[in-house]
């Protein structure tokens, strides 16, 4: 997709950290010591070419800093969630602490806020990029995400590799109804009815995708249906509305993206990236990455290695 003005990448960091990490989870790359590189390797990956694909002005990775205001609100907020067994966790928490110095290679900023998860921080920086005249790229597959889609935000899914591979693809508003059925403007009431199991967002028992489109069709948004509810023609439908009207509200505070806060301390952060990005690797791992390095030209490869590893 050719820009049409200044871009920001904004990376939804844990998403693509967890994708790289489950896309060979059943093969996954190893060092001679074992320790496990497929998330590395993956996020270096498509680092590298983002960067010599789409060569965005600026670019920023997005984190989650703490438990965040919806746990806290919501104890049961993504409880539903497989937790990993112990070797899995220990897999990860290494692949998040090597992903961290490859970003630092990059000099790529890392952001978050304290409390609020990296779904709000994308949401109110792709607004202010929006306000400053910049095409904000939000790069994650989360499905949340279409609601801010717009004249000047548009969605890049990353894709993924392994036996299951999936190329990227772009999302703007003249596709963005395709995944769910609804415009930008009424993926919050959507999910609200239908709920997401993912996230351990009730939604409206008893409401699926197929009614839930049709009673946005019909009456509206969110408030406007639950406002009629007891006019809904379908027996089950008006029931279900009725006796979960305080479970669609609480849903839709869930899904909503942005936060309301003052972005200005965040935007100094969303610096220029340095083209030239040094790739630091360990002797492990530079075996996996080999073929990757010797293609990518333009790249000025460290030979150090980290500490602690030899």
């Amino acid at each position: 997709m050719p820009a049409q003005q200044p871009s920001v990448f904004l990376i939804d960091g844990y998403a693509l950290i967890y994708r790289a990490f489950f896309a060979m989870i059943s093969r996954p790359l190893t060092t001679r010591r074992g320790e496990n590189t497929s998330a590395v390797w993956g996020v270096t990956n498509f680092l590298l070419r983002l960067l010599e694909k789409h060569r965005p002005e600026y670019v920023a990775w997005v984190h989650d800093i703490g438990e965040s205001f919806r746990h806290q609100r919501y104890p049961q907020y993504k409880a539903t969630r497989e937790k990993l067994d112990e070797q899995l966790q220990q897999d990860f928490d290494r692949s998040v602490q090597r992903i961290t110095e490859v970003l630092d290679a990059f000099h790529m900023p890392v952001l978050g806020v304290e409390g609020f998860e990296a779904d709000d921080v994308i949401g109110t920086l792709a607004g202010e990029a929006a306000r400053r005249g910049l095409r904000a790229v939000i790069v994650s597959g989360d499905k949340d995400f279409h609601q801010l889609v717009g004249p000047s935000v548009v969605l890049l899914n990353p894709g993924r590799g392994g036996p299951a591979a999936v190329e990227e693809h772009w999302v703007d508003e003249s596709n963005a109804a395709e995944r769910l059925g609804v415009a930008p403007e009424r993926v919050v009431d959507y999910l609200a009815l239908v709920g997401d199991t993912s996230d351990n967002v009730p939604g409206v028992k008893g409401v699926g995708e197929k009614t839930a489109l049709e009673l946005l069709k019909t009456y509206g948004d969110l408030d406007a249906v639950l406002a009629r509810a007891a006019e809904v023609p379908g027996k089950r439908a008006r029931e279900a509305l009725l006796a979960h009207t305080e479970e669609a509200r609480l849903s839709r505070d869930r899904i909503t993206a942005p936060i309301e806060r003052d972005s200005g301390a965040l935007v100094p952060g969303i610096v220029n990236i340095r083209r030239n990005a040094i790739a630091v690797l360990t002797r492990d791992q530079r075996t996996h990455f080999t073929a990757l390095l010797e293609t990518r030209t333009d790249l000025d490869v460290a030979h150090a290695l980290l500490d602690g590893l030899d």
